[in-house]
């Protein structure tokens, strides 16, 4: 290596003095001998220190391993058993809530009671959500958990001022009145669609969409669409055959109100408060190339002071390409509570518009699940939340793209205009490889 090194350095060198030069090698060889040994002993000592040293460490490591494994374990037990605890007391809420208010069997179409059998079987298994839950880990319910629920009556008076006041003028002749979830034929108005449109109720509604209910929320829905299809009385279809098209937008006006029980209760200034409790249910189905627009409006009677809790549930089918517009407006009173979820299956080249605005009730949420089912699907979203003193407006969107060409667009915007208000978004993008 010496020899090569003072080559390229100085070639001349080697020639002119020979014999000094190896002699100056051997001396050179020598110290690189006794240097390398020095360098070994030095490295032995080196890796021997640091391998004690490690083993040191990982001793000390290990011991503290031991006490935080200890230390966690006695956390777990004492979260296991908080846990426990609200599970039961849960448990005892829904007993003592829920199922209470289950509709009579014989009252409800076969389609019905069939959504409510398996609704009712998997209720008996449910925990509702609390904060350590990771989708509701910004989603208090103790507010709904603290109170008791009452059935709200579907056949309420309904005050035909309000009622003038909340007519939609593009919606002449295509507008739907649920009163707690019910449809009120008496309240409707539905001369203005075209000619194989069907709006009403399940006894008589087409049999394709009849075999589609509940096959979303059966599949993709949480808790509070299982409580939907054990209290549901009925449900609201919009099914269009191939081709049709509403040129002008329904309105589909829900309406709630509260129980005697509710104003005897905010009267007597109970501590524990007493909501009325309504399971709205709408299902849309578009067969191939059909389209129309439906605006979903959600508003509390003048005399119920937001003492009542709504969970309804749209289920959205497409055929292939169908084109939906979809509306949703919540301006609910304050003290209301909302939890509201949208399942929308789209078929290859169908069309899903969703206009989103809050800003009613107290505690309102909104699950949104989208499945894009075939390629050339579009699906555009746009939010617009207003959380004001004391008000939760809570998001939760999920969008499965698993085929090529598919198109989605998301815009969510939320104003917290006093101290106490809250806003929640939490948007789930899933894309498969057939994307790809």
């Amino acid at each position: 290596l010496l020899v090569s090194i003072l080559t390229v350095v100085s070639p001349t060198r080697r020639a002119t003095v020979a014999v000094p030069f190896v002699h100056d090698l051997v001396i050179a060889r020598r110290f690189i001998v006794r240097f390398v040994c020095w360098l070994s002993c030095k490295s032995v000592f080196t890796m021997s220190h640091c391998f004690s040293s490690r083993r040191l460490a990982a001793g000390h490591q290990h011991r503290a391993g031991i006490a935080v494994a200890k230390q966690r374990a006695k956390l777990s037990c004492r979260s296991n058993t908080a846990a426990s605890a609200t599970t039961t007391a849960q448990d005892k809420w829904l007993a003592k809530n829920v199922v209470p208010l289950f509709p009579a069997a014989d009252s409800a179409s076969s389609q019905i009671q069939a959504l409510q059998d398996s609704c009712r079987s998997a209720l008996t298994s449910l925990r509702m959500p609390s904060t350590r839950n990771e989708e509701y880990r910004f989603t208090e319910i103790t507010g709904l958990l603290a109170a008791s629920l009452t059935p709200a009556a579907a056949d309420a008076a309904v005050s035909a001022q309000q009622l003038s006041q909340l007519k939609f003028p593009e919606a002449a002749g295509s507008r739907a009145v649920l009163v707690n979830g019910v449809y009120r034929a008496d309240l409707s108005d539905v001369t203005a669609l075209p000619q194989g449109a069907y709006v009403g109720t399940a006894a008589g509604g087409p049999a394709g969409a009849l075999a589609q209910l509940g096959t979303l929320s059966n599949t993709s829905g949480g808790p509070f669409a299982v409580l939907n299809g054990s209290l549901v009385q009925d449900v609201l279809i919009v099914s269009l055959p191939s081709g049709a098209h509403i040129h002008q937008p329904m309105h589909v006006l829900h309406i709630s109100t509260a129980s005697v029980g509710a104003a005897t209760a905010a009267d007597s200034s109970s501590k524990a408060r007493v909501l009325a409790a309504s399971a709205p249910r709408l299902l849309i189905s578009l067969a191939d190339g059909a389209a129309c627009e439906v605006v979903e409006e959600y508003v509390s009677a003048a005399a119920a002071q937001g003492s009542h809790v709504s969970m309804p549930l749209a289920e959205v089918v497409l055929g292939p390409g169908a084109s939906f517009k979809h509306g949703y407006v919540n301006r609910e009173a304050q003290g209301a509570i909302h939890f509201k979820a949208t399942l929308v299956a789209q078929a290859e080249r169908s069309c899903y518009q969703l206009t989103e605005a809050r800003v009613g009730g107290s505690l309102t949420r909104h699950d949104l699940g989208i499945h894009q089912l075939g390629p050339d699907t579009t699906t555009s979203m746009k939010h617009f939340l207003l959380a004001g003193a004391g008000q939760l407006q809570d998001l939760h969107s999920k969008l499965v793209l698993n085929h090529p060409r598919g198109q989605a667009n998301q815009l969510h915007k939320c104003i917290a205009s006093a101290a106490t208000g809250r806003g929640v978004f939490d948007g789930n993008v899933k894309v498969g490889s057939l994307c790809l």
